[in-house]
């Protein structure tokens, strides 16, 4: 009988509706899949997140190949380790024998927790994995005890040992490059055009945030960069193995404020340029290192789109998260990037919107912040601070003598100290949760299919279609978004008068007032629908849309035609639905604006032949609305 390792990365079933918006290539399993194949060890890997495999369906997988011997866990996040558990128990019940192992962050930080919580796991692996795996798996295959491997918790005679640390790895361009068997199960189940790459030029970082778990796994606030030749080198493999023209770097910090840190950054651009490579990458980046000399040379190598930590927009409250930056930073950061050449939409951020400490001042300023930035979306306006074990935060709760009563790996279900905080939160979570529940299927619908649009369309050769198209549909989801974020500003707003009103903050309260504001912005929850089932048969007919040039004012395509004005740079699109009231999406082409979501995308209805417009929802109408809830409290 031969031998092998089984790598698993776990997936989260609850976060699946979120997973749709996302590729999910683990570069935890290509590295450690690189290792053990380097080392002529065979291996299976199985990123359950990207083939949405539960964990019966991970273990059905593994137990019935007698060669696995070991089996690597590998926990990118706290709230994954649920299904590693389940999954080692599952495996533990069919083959008693296998050597089940765990890595990641929070296998890192509580090692020795984590192994009295889950009797089926025989070892945790500490730190980077790419060396420890490989001599595990020989550890394991050839019987020998892990008394002296480095980095290692495991169990014997019925205790657990906690061996030494390892060393960090000191030159990560020793590594071989990542396999990418999740590049190629993309193509072949969805094709090239859903396929990008996840690229790590760094592990670690300088920074001290309380709310970040990432030092834990390396020890120590050290950044080790690997040189841009050797980034590059594997960009130029990837394009060459796979046609793949798109990247995101996952480092924790892409730059690092410091004179070799722009020199490396400035570097890697240069060989980006110098090589030719037409490529589209994103990283992220902290708001204090920012400059239009480096934004430019960025943008100019193929930066597509760029994240910037944010995470706050009130000064109390950076520096309660020690994130060493200030609403000085945060502002002069979003200066310099809409003086740069980068779009709106083309800009994300981490944003935090509560955190158990908060006061209701705070969070209003919070709010009014991210809102007049430009840049928020719906995701920043309903993240709570998630407390990870280990964490600076983490003491810090611990120390305050709040205690979670989640089971362990779960989130910190902890209260907010504010009444006022607690209130607000509570309302844009039943909203979400209602709407993720009732009325997100079609948005989800029509956002996936967009994405997958996008993707098809935005190569740099592509010519499946005409720019100006792109555009107009781009225009009509940003439509979408819009209404979809004004919605969710609405709670909130909404939430505020109602307190600064004398509203109280008593449980029965929140639902009776919950209640009342979900009724009043129904009319546009059901116009959000609307659009979305329009968005997504808009999208699924392109490719049979009649596409023409037209030189009227007024731009007038006939059924599923689309025309273009290119004098006036205008475009319209009549869509055919079930029910005869054709709609025509009219937009100008190249408007942008300085929202994310700003766009020129009107919509009218035909309806007998007569074209009439589809009533717009904007923010009058729905202050309009949620100000009855408001005085029908009053009257009470």
């Amino acid at each position: 009988m031969g031998f092998s390792v089984g790598l698993i990365h776990p997936f989260l079933t609850e976060a699946q509706n979120k997973n749709r918006l996302k590729f999910r290539e683990s570069l935890a399993l290509g590295y450690l899949s690189a290792a053990l194949h380097h080392a002529r060890i065979k291996y299976r890997s199985i990123n359950a997140e990207l083939q949405f495999l539960d964990p019966n369906e991970v273990a059905d997988l593994l137990a019935i190949d007698d060669d696995v011997g070991l089996v690597g866990l590998s926990c990118k996040s706290q709230r994954t380790y649920r299904a590693a558990k389940d999954i080692a128990r599952l495996l533990k019940r069919s083959r008693p024998d296998m050597h089940i192992t765990i890595g990641g962050v929070l296998a890192t930080a509580a090692d020795i927790k984590l192994l009295e919580d889950c009797p089926d796991i025989d070892s945790v692996v500490r730190g980077e994995g790419e060396n420890a795996i490989v001599e595990l798996a020989t550890r394991v295959r050839d019987q020998i005890p892990l008394d002296d491997m480095l980095g290692v918790t495991f169990r014997r005679d019925g205790g657990i040992v906690r061996n030494d640390p390892r060393a960090r790895i000191g030159n990560l361009d020793d590594l071989n490059f990542p396999l990418r068997d999740d590049l190629r199960y993309v193509m072949k189940t969805t094709g090239a055009a859903e396929a990008s790459a996840y690229i790590v030029a760094s592990r670690g970082c300088y920074a001290a945030c309380t709310f970040c778990s990432i030092h834990q796994i390396y020890g120590n606030r050290a950044v080790v960069r690997r040189t841009p030749g050797n980034v590059v080198s594997e960009i130029e493999k990837i394009i060459n193995d796979y046609g793949i023209q798109r990247f995101s770097f996952v480092d924790d910090i892409f730059l690092i404020p410091s004179r070799k840190g722009v020199r490396w950054v400035e570097e890697f651009c240069d060989l980006i340029w110098d090589k030719r490579l037409d490529i589209n990458f994103y990283a992220e980046m902290r708001a204090d290192t920012l400059n239009q000399n480096l934004l430019s040379k960025m943008k100019r190598s193929g930066m597509h789109r760029i994240f910037i930590g944010f995470e706050a927009g009130v000064d109390s409250v950076l520096q309660r998260w020690d994130k060493g930056t200030t609403v000085a930073d945060n502002n002069n950061a979003i200066e310099e990037l809409k003086k740069s050449s980068f779009e709106p939409f083309q800009i994300n951020m981490g944003y935090i919107m509560f955190d158990p400490e908060m006061t209701l001042a705070e969070l209003k300023q919070q709010f009014a912040w991210v809102k007049g930035t430009g840049y928020a979306k719906v995701q920043h306006l309903q993240n709570k601070m998630n407390i990870y074990w280990g964490t600076p935060h983490y003491d810090r709760m611990v120390a305050q003598g709040r205690v979670s009563i989640a089971p362990f790996g779960e989130r910190w279900e902890y209260e907010f100290d504010d009444p006022g905080v607690r209130f607000v939160e509570k309302c844009v979570r039943l909203h979400h949760r209602r709407f993720e529940d009732d009325e997100s299927r079609e948005l989800l619908d029509a956002k996936e299919r967009f994405r997958v649009f996008v993707r098809g369309h935005e190569d740099i050769d592509s010519s499946k279609s005409p720019r100006w198209l792109t555009d107009l549909v781009s225009q009509a989801h940003r439509r979408l978004e819009w209404l979809e974020r004004e919605i969710y500003f609405t709670v909130f707003e909404t939430a505020f008068r109602h307190l600064d009103s004398g509203g109280d903050h008593s449980a029965v309260q929140r639902e009776n007032f919950f209640r009342k504001l979900w009724t009043a912005l129904l009319p546009a929850i059901q116009r959000l629908r609307e659009e979305a089932i329009c968005l997504n048969k808009l999208i699924a007919g392109i490719p049979d849309m009649i596409i023409g040039t037209a030189t009227a004012d007024k731009l007038n395509p006939g059924p599923n035609q689309v025309l273009f004005n290119s004098t006036r740079q205008i475009a319209a699109l009549r869509l055919s639905t079930p029910d005869g009231g054709d709609l025509i999406y009219t937009a100008s082409i190249g408007f942008r604006g300085e929202d994310r979501y700003d766009h020129s995308c009107k919509i009218d209805r035909i309806i007998d032949g007569s074209r009439r417009g589809w009533s717009d929802i904007d923010r009058s109408s729905l202050r309009q609305w949620t100000s009855a809830v408001i005085e029908a409290r009053l009257v009470q």
